[in-house]
């Protein structure tokens, strides 16, 4: 770990001598200065790839984001959208979108498109520039969800995130059912070490989520550990209040389940699992995403929440298997073997097929392709 970075974390750990997980995940991942998404070199592509320190669908095959450009035109064609704002939370290096505008530019040339960038890395955004500047659309820039809104015109609006709320930091509960007890879990330096702890919550400090999932204790372990974040709930329902005033849907494709329970955070190292404290500064940092807490959001919201889809059946019913045999037609031996190693990653249960999940929530008079409630 960078010397600098661990004066930083000592120094924000101060008098409470703690930090608790999402504040600690929120320094190593996004500070501005020190944050992991801004310190990357771009010059060698330290980030996202099979040299990088982790790899995502878009960078697997191209088959990923035409698919999902085709979902978009499909969107397009059934709603009679002529005029959209697309957004991607956490771009990477610009490789989905690019795939997704090149559908688009080819199946519809008079679909007339805004593109919107949340991106919290300038590293990353440097990448993105470069990628998307092969294509005559407007593109712009954000640091903050809550600015997006002033921006769309009314438009209706489509959302993609691809591996963005696993990223995002979470608070850890543990509810201890033989005392009825909540506790956080905390970081602490010990002899200029970092180490996890528990700091035992007062009643008034204990979150409304964990109290609401423990009001039924009986299917409980004794020691239950609960997995939060303000954070994906106040983008989730800021994306809901979009979709409302704009109309459209969101997308969503994240490695997750549908409870809160479970410790699932990992750190992630040059594209394989580490010690959680082993690489400070220079790993990722994920966990999967509970899917049940957004469907209860956007049902607050009064948006239909569409059943979730793996991540194969979402690419099977998009056609990945009529694209993989057209694309084959053309193709060396050795396009042929690469297009269906990257086949195999993507729909694979052994590899991404099955952890991850595809959930789209939209308004209710939108017709959306291949979801059902």
């Amino acid at each position: 770990m960078q010397r600098n970075l661990f004066n930083y974390l000592k120094k924000k750990i101060g008098k409470d001598k703690y930090l608790d997980l999402e504040k600690f995940l929120n320094v190593i991942l996004y500070d501005k200065k020190y944050g992991f998404y801004n310190t990357i070199d771009k010059t060698n592509g330290e980030l996202i790839g099979n040299k990088g320190h982790f790899i995502t669908g878009p960078e697997i095959s191209q088959l990923f984001g035409e698919l999902i450009g085709v979902w978009v035109l499909e969107l397009c064609k059934n709603n009679k959208f002529k005029n959209i704002n697309l957004i991607e939370l956490g771009p990477g290096k610009g490789t989905l979108m690019s795939d997704v505008l090149r559908v688009l530019s080819r199946q519809n040339k008079s679909l007339k498109i805004t593109i919107h960038l949340l991106e919290f890395s300038d590293k990353l955004k440097s990448f993105q520039t470069e990628t998307l500047k092969k294509f005559n659309f407007s593109v712009l820039w954000y640091k903050d969800i809550f600015k997006l809104k002033y921006k769309l015109n009314n438009n209706p609006t489509i959302i993609i995130s691809n591996e963005f709320f696993d990223c995002l930091p979470i608070n850890q509960f543990k509810f201890y059912k033989s005392k009825n007890i909540f506790t956080k879990v905390i970081i602490k330096l010990n002899e200029n070490k970092f180490s996890f702890d528990e700091k035992l919550l007062k009643d008034q400090e204990v979150p409304i989520i964990c109290k609401n999932l423990t009001k039924n204790p009986d299917n409980l372990k004794d020691e239950t550990i609960i997995e939060y974040s303000g954070l994906i709930s106040s983008y989730v329902d800021e994306i809901c209040k979009i979709i409302l005033n704009n109309n459209g849907a969101n997308l969503i494709i994240d490695y997750g389940k549908e409870n809160p329970f479970g410790s699932t955070i990992q750190s992630v190292y040059k594209n394989q699992k580490s010690n959680f404290f082993d690489h400070i500064g220079q790993s990722d940092y994920s966990s999967l995403v509970d899917f049940k807490n957004i469907k209860n959001i956007v049902e607050g919201n009064n948006l239909l929440f569409y059943s979730l889809k793996t991540q194969k059946d979402f690419l099977l019913d998009m056609g990945i298997n009529s694209r993989i045999e057209n694309l084959s037609l053309n193709s060396t031996i050795l396009e042929r073997r690469e297009l269906m190693s990257g086949y195999e990653r993507l729909i694979s249960k052994r590899q991404m097929g099955e952890i991850f999940k595809v959930n789209c929530f939209a308004k209710k008079n939108v017709v959306v392709p291949i979801f059902k409630v």
